[in-house]
């Protein structure tokens, strides 16, 4: 590990215990009589013991965020826990150089029965500020927090979001060499989850080490420029913060891809002559998949079953974000695209270029219909899943393709010519497309 990094995690093991010694007093007493009588005899334990992490390895430079990704139960709290001297490791060596600053749970540390203000006493005292220093920042604190109203109120009375802005507002004003940040932010309103952003990203700025866990890729990678992904208890990967997304959610796809759906799990018509047996995600290589990037060529494979010969069918797949907010709708007819289905089992694939939104997960749906007749044949529920990132360019619903010019006052006319050439170029390559 290297010696100048303010936090170092080298070679950490944990160990939990599943489950309880005795299952009543009975059993207890029973327990007790038979050491005291039969001391040497071992008796045997119902407890079963699990690693949450396995020989895990970190380290972090003064002024840098790491991020820690995985799915849930990977040991991503454990670690933070242990880094914030809550828990011990059973083997390996933790170092935190400098005042350290936690937010793990919503609450933690807080007295229910004082007041919010006399809570931010408790808290700085905790992280190792005089009175001096909290009375001094104390107004800076709670405005950050946005409880004016309430901050004399017993903090048992407040919501979990009011919890976690107090607790965070504290965190991040008690100067911290270290602060570490887990998933508590996600129950904050957006506004003040802009305001965390934009408070760790200048805590950075000042030479602040910040571990960040977290599930919203998007937040992790505008924040941090390295991570980790770990995974029952492993670090599997470390590395840059967007090939760290790539990694977990390519972990991900291969677990999900190994449960395929069936036509037994679809909500079709009653007595419709087309079922859909599967939708799936594919890359250019023809493999499964469950996430791509915005700018990525995907493939949707549909594999129907027909009753009965349509002999102009129309297929639509329309991708949501919600219920109620259709961002994508793709429908062969408006395209122009005659499409036969014949009777037994047949494979529909729609070549998409690009799904420019921004990052996150998006739900899709499959529709069937006879344009011959104007019958229905096939309307699934919007519940085939695609994730899909943006390396964190995006935070509207859009992630369009674009390019900056820095224009000058004196070479307007250099300028004026690359937008026109990029122009050119742009409807010499669509007319290429269009030939091919």
């Amino acid at each position: 590990m290297n010696s100048d990094s303010v936090v170092q995690f080298d070679r950490v093991w944990k160990q939990f215990t599943i489950g309880e010694t005795h299952d009543s007093i009975a059993s207890l007493l029973a327990s007790s009589v038979a050491r005291i009588f039969h001391p040497n005899k071992k008796v045997q334990s119902k407890r079963k013991t699990f690693w949450a992490l396995q020989d895990a390895s970190f380290a972090i430079p003064r002024g840098e965020a790491l991020g820690i990704i995985g799915p849930n139960g990977s040991g991503k709290s454990t670690a933070l826990k242990i880094l914030a001297g809550i828990l011990r490791p059973n083997r390996g060596h933790v170092r935190v150089v400098g005042r350290l600053a936690a937010l793990i749970e919503v609450g933690a540390g807080f007295h229910g029965d004082l007041t919010g203000k006399e809570n931010i006493f408790l808290n700085g005292a905790i992280l190792g500020m005089s009175r001096a220093e909290i009375r001094k920042k104390l107004d800076e604190i709670i405005a950050f927090a946005g409880i004016e109203r309430f901050i004399d109120m017993p903090v048992k009375r407040y919501s979990s979001g009011m919890y976690a802005r107090l607790g965070f507002s504290i965190a991040a004003h008690v100067d911290p060499d270290v602060l570490l940040v887990d998933e508590v932010l996600s129950v904050g309103d957006a506004v003040f989850r802009l305001r965390c952003i934009e408070r760790m990203k200048e805590l950075i700025e000042q030479g602040v080490t910040l571990v960040f866990v977290t599930h919203n890729l998007d937040q992790m990678q505008s924040i941090c420029k390295n991570a980790i992904v770990l995974d029952g208890g492993q670090a599997v990967f470390s590395g840059s913060a967007r090939d760290a997304v790539g990694e977990y959610l390519q972990a991900m796809s291969r677990s999900y891809t190994n449960h395929t759906t069936d036509v037994s799990q679809q909500k079709t018509l009653e007595n419709a002559p087309v079922k859909l047996l599967g939708l799936h995600f594919l890359n250019e290589r023809g493999e499964k998949l469950v996430w791509c990037r915005a700018d990525q060529p995907v493939r949707v494979r549909l594999r129907l079953e027909c009753s009965a010969r349509i002999d102009q069918a129309v297929v639509e797949l329309n991708m949501r974000a919600n219920l109620s907010n259709n961002l994508v709708s793709i429908n062969s007819g408006r395209s122009c695209i005659p499409i036969q289905l014949e009777r037994g089992t047949q494979t529909v694939i729609l070549h998409i270029a690009s799904l420019p939104v921004c990052g996150g997960q998006y739900f899709w749906n499959a529709r069937v219909w006879n344009q011959n007749t104007g019958a229905t044949e096939l309307d699934t529920s919007f519940r085939y899943p695609l994730v899909i990132d943006d390396a964190g360019q995006a935070t509207g619903l859009l992630c369009i393709d674009h390019r900056w010019l820095n224009q000058k006052p004196n070479d307007s006319q250099t300028v004026e010519g690359l937008e026109v050439r990029h122009l050119v170029d742009d409807l010499e390559h669509r007319e290429e497309v269009h030939a091919s």
